[in-house]
């Protein structure tokens, strides 16, 4: 009875004060554990004394801001003097979802696997859009869409392969049976990949015409080829099966061409790698999908965009891929245009990173329904993106839409690079204008895009466009099995439209 009464009386408050905050939880072997939080945790960072003397030694964004910069570089999208017919009537989007799962095996939460998923969307705008009133009725864009999900598997850490005891070697294997078993309208990941090799530099594309992939060092790290100097031109592998290295024998898959296995972490998180996976995929994707409009129907082509989430660019360890995505575009576009046909337009679209705050910032000095060239020294010096040259393939602008919306975009040019140090850097070793990459006669879709822009708007998501804000949702959940293949065409959307 004491007892009882012992363990039923309430303890009295005190006035000391607790920095912590016990919770309880059960471990994965069923014991039970106590988390504390710290009082750390619920405070803004702001408001933390340290940080915001810290923080007083930098500049606001805001004050970075040069209105009369921002003003040469705005220009109204009407006074693009360029085609706006044929109109765009169809819309390709691809959006991708990456998710690092941990604890692959029961009672093993460090064991972890790489799941990502590709969405892509083939939308009918007369079907979407055509219909009066304010809102786009839901029933409408599930009769204007036809989609499907791409699932790929990749181990992560702490897995061991049945057969390949070294995780990396597991890793590249997966990888080119991701690729190889994958087909998009026909064409495997590792076919469309060896396709946009031909794009690439000299070496790369004589590598691909003799049916060759150029894996650039070998990823044995006792090897002597695993230098890339020593390596040099690269070892050739057959683009659809493994070779071998020539010097330690060790197997080689033409997709280690990608060198994302040099992001892999054998023991730890592989969001990057994970990352730059499904980043190549959406563009292969992308690409596959036009190469088969080209084939099934030319008039199609010139009547559809092909909208990616993110930019036009290829980062990380595989950004030497980025010449080879816009020589592989430009040629598609150089055979439209021998038909007598206007190329396809091909757009990148970021929702986030600083880019997309910036133009929030100086949203007062652009004007809906226009533009603003991004120069190269705009790029470098106010917005920080280094490296232009080696990843993007498209080139950056910023536009403000006829409802509203800010948009960041990449559009891609119709020839040569989007951008060149060499030529726009703070030292240009050649100048006059044409040289000038910015110009927007180059880019010969341009009008016509942001046409379409304002008409895909949404408020779905803030800055966002329709297509887009349905592929995430598209890839963001398991609507298909793994092996299903992406089939973005309907013999009914095809058969009225061949030429």
């Amino acid at each position: 009875m004491m007892m009882a009464a012992a363990l039923g009386r309430r303890r009295k408050p005190t006035n000391r004060k607790r920095d912590k905050m016990p919770y309880n939880s059960a471990s994965p072997r069923g014991n039970i554990r106590y988390e504390l939080a710290s009082k750390m945790g619920h405070l803004p960072t702001t408001t933390n004394t340290v940080i915001g003397e810290r923080l007083s030694l930098y500049k606001r964004p805001e004050t970075q801001f040069d209105a009369t910069q921002i003003k040469k570089l705005v220009s109204a999208a009407t006074d693009l003097q360029q085609p706006l017919t044929p109109e765009i009537q169809y819309v390709v989007a691809v959006d991708g979802s990456g998710h690092e799962v941990q604890e692959a095996f029961d009672r093993y939460p460090s064991t972890r696997v790489l799941y990502m998923q590709i969405a892509g969307i083939f939308i009918s705008l007369q079907n979407l859009l055509d219909q009066p009133g304010q809102f786009v009725d839901p029933a409408r864009i599930a009769d204007a869409i036809e989609s499907s999900v791409v699932s790929g598997f990749l181990p992560g850490s702490y897995l061991e392969h049945r057969d390949y005891s070294d995780p990396v070697v597991a890793f590249r294997a997966e990888m080119f049976e991701l690729f190889a078993q994958t087909e998009i309208q026909r064409r495997t990941l590792v076919q469309l990949l060896h396709e946009i090799a031909r794009y690439g530099l000299q070496e790369q594309s004589e590598a691909a015409l003799a049916g060759f992939q150029l894996v650039t060092k070998c990823p044995n790290k006792k090897c002597d080829l695993n230098d890339p100097k020593a390596a040099r031109p690269g070892i050739r592998v057959p683009w659809d099966r493994p070779g071998s290295c020539p010097k330690c024998t060790g197997i080689l898959w033409p997709t280690d061409t990608l060198r994302i296995w040099e992001a892999f972490q054998p023991d730890a998180s592989n969001g990057e790698a994970l990352g730059r996976t499904h980043q190549l995929i959406e563009h292969l994707v992308l690409f596959g999908v036009a190469l088969g409009f080209e084939e099934l129907s030319p008039k199609l082509l010139q009547q559809t965009a092909f909208i990616c989430d993110g930019d036009l660019a290829v980062f990380g360890q595989a950004a030497r891929f980025q010449r080879c995505l816009r020589g592989a575009w430009q040629a598609l576009a150089a055979r439209a245009k021998a038909k007598g046909h206007q190329p396809p337009a091909v757009i990148g679209v970021a929702k986030s990173g600083y880019p997309v705050e910036h133009l929030h910032g100086i949203r007062r000095f652009i004007e809906p329904q226009h533009m603003m060239r991004l120069s190269h020294g705009y790029m470098t010096e106010r917005l920080r993106v280094n490296s232009l040259d080696e990843t993007y393939f498209g080139r950056k602008l910023f536009y403000h839409a006829e409802d509203g919306q800010l948009l960041c975009i990449t559009i891609l040019p119709d020839a040569d690079v989007a951008y060149d140090t060499k030529r726009e850097g703070p030292n240009p070793k050649r100048q006059g204008p044409a040289d000038d990459l910015s110009r927007l006669e180059r880019y010969s879709t341009l009008q016509r895009t942001l046409a379409l822009l304002d008409r895909l708007g949404t408020r779905l998501y803030d800055d966002a466009l329709i297509p887009i804000s349905l592929a995430h949702h598209w890839a963001a959940y398991p609507l298909a099995n793994a092996e299903r293949i992406l089939r973005l065409l309907t013999e009914n959307a095809l058969g009225a439209n061949k030429h």
